[in-house]
């Protein structure tokens, strides 16, 4: 009896390939997330409260820089490479990645070089062994965003994430471990090894582009629509940076005008909260292997089974785990340390947000791949200068508690925003909502029937 429920649910399964690749799009998001909170758990319980405090500040600052360095290369390619290779002109499409990479690798050099120019000039008290690894580190990052964006939509999204996720942050662990049981750990040992994982992952990724490259071979690459590239880059670079604002700038600014200390308390709960995003970047990373190709094709209506499939994956896993931080948040942060528990109501105020969130789907990428950068780059604009004041407003205040409520007021009703535009301006909805409609359509095809009958 078993045995023929587990064939019924393969077969169901394998007719569900969308539902199949959300779920293992997930898994390597949800594995991704498990060894960087692994990572800053150790670091938090082998570093003082304000050395700490500093790394998550160092952290969130470079992540920062590095999506500003990669100049929208990142999410250019995930448009070009899908348009191009969708109506098989190959020559355009491996001439849209080459470009891509001359930019990120001039942008990434230049980003790490100025770091180690101008850092020192307002923060003095940075080591230079500490600055050298930041700024390493802060070129890796770089090139791994465009690497894994482009091996997305040119080999498949399985590819793309276990180099974004996995590969450097194992690594990372290994040695965060070592360094914690044998000396202690310091900012600089922590940068190195991840931008060594990082390499790492760059390597493996390349191995399996160039497969892709030797199975579509073409007589020579065309650049011929440079200008038009980076036309486009341009409102995609600045909604990146906006994005990039709202995810990294709390914990800097926390760390400002509150304390080293805050901005440890906040990280760590939004590092738990952040599951839910991890979740949402998983249906994102899934989404943007298809959504250019389908809506350039004119297959709306497959997109939005798509979503429709996705949103059902997300909110299924999603809702019970809101539940589990509100029964058990306190306890979860203390794998921090004891006095991380005091933080309930930060993550509990994160999770809820980020909740909302997840439930209008994949509206920005949709937006960004379909040719409304422009128009999202105007909405994300607005709402993060909104966001910065009032998060900065709040936490010089309240500390995190403070900061993670003005984070939640401007980016809940933000992504409920985008879902709408999404919706009016490319024909597809994203969020939850979009599971009703199958039902919504039985109940008027019956209606209509009834009208008829009688």
């Amino acid at each position: 009896m078993m045995r023929e429920r587990l064939l019924t649910l393969v077969d169901k399964l394998k007719s569900r390939p969308t539902a199949i690749g959300a779920i293992v799009a997930m898994a390597i998001k949800a594995g991704g997330a498990l060894l960087t909170l692994a990572v800053f758990t150790l670091a938090a319980r082998a570093m003082s409260t304000d050395q700490f405090g500093h790394l998550a500040v160092w952290f969130n600052a470079i992540g920062f820089l590095a999506v500003a360095a990669v100049i929208g290369q990142d999410t250019l390619i995930a448009r070009s490479y899908g348009e191009y290779a969708g109506s098989g002109d190959y020559p355009q499409a491996w001439g849209a990645y080459r470009f891509g990479w001359v930019i990120t690798l001039l942008a990434g050099a230049g980003s790490a070089i100025a770091l180690l120019l101008f850092v020192p000039l307002f923060f003095s008290c940075v080591t230079h062994t500490t600055l050298l690894a930041a700024a390493f580190f802060l070129l890796t990052q770089t090139l791994l965003h465009y690497s894994s964006h482009s091996t997305r939509v040119i080999v498949g999204f399985v590819v793309s994430e276990a180099t974004r996720e996995l590969i450097w942050r194992i690594l990372l662990l290994v040695v965060v471990i070592w360094a914690v049981l044998h000396q202690g750990l310091t900012t600089a040992e922590f940068f190195t090894a991840a931008g060594v994982g990082q390499i790492l992952s760059l390597v493996v990724a390349l191995f399996f582009v160039r497969r892709v490259y030797r199975a579509q071979p073409v007589a020579a690459l065309s650049y011929d629509n440079w200008r038009n590239w980076l036309s486009r880059s341009r409102p995609m670079w600045q909604s990146a940076v906006l994005e990039a604002a709202s995810m990294y700038f709390d914990v800097m600014l926390i760390g400002y005008v509150a304390s080293p200390a805050a901005a440890g308390d906040y990280f760590a709960a939004a590092r738990l909260a952040n599951v839910f995003l991890m979740v949402m970047t998983g249906l994102n990373t899934y989404t943007v292997s298809r959504s250019a190709t389908l809506y350039f094709s004119g297959q709306v209506d497959k997109l939005q089974d798509i979503l429709r499939s996705l949103m059902l994956v997300s909110t299924t896993m999603l809702a019970p785990l809101l539940l589990l931080i509100y029964m058990f948040g306190g306890d979860l942060l203390t794998i921090f340390g004891a006095r991380f528990a005091s933080n309930y109501s930060t993550l509990v105020i994160l999770s809820t947000a980020c909740f909302v969130m997840s439930t209008c789907g994949s509206a920005s990428v949709i937006l960004l791949t379909t040719g409304q950068e422009r128009l999202y780059s105007r909405i994300i604009s607005v709402a993060t200068v909104l966001r910065i004041a009032l998060t900065s407003l709040l936490a010089w205040r309240f500390g995190a508690t403070g900061a993670a409520v003005g984070w939640a007021l401007v980016n809940a009703p933000l992504f409920m925003l985008l879902a709408v535009v999404c919706r009016r301006t490319i024909g597809v909805d994203p969020s939850v909502l979009n599971l009703l409609a199958p039902f919504s359509e039985k109940l008027r095809s019956r209606g209509l029937a009834g009208t008829n009958a009688g």
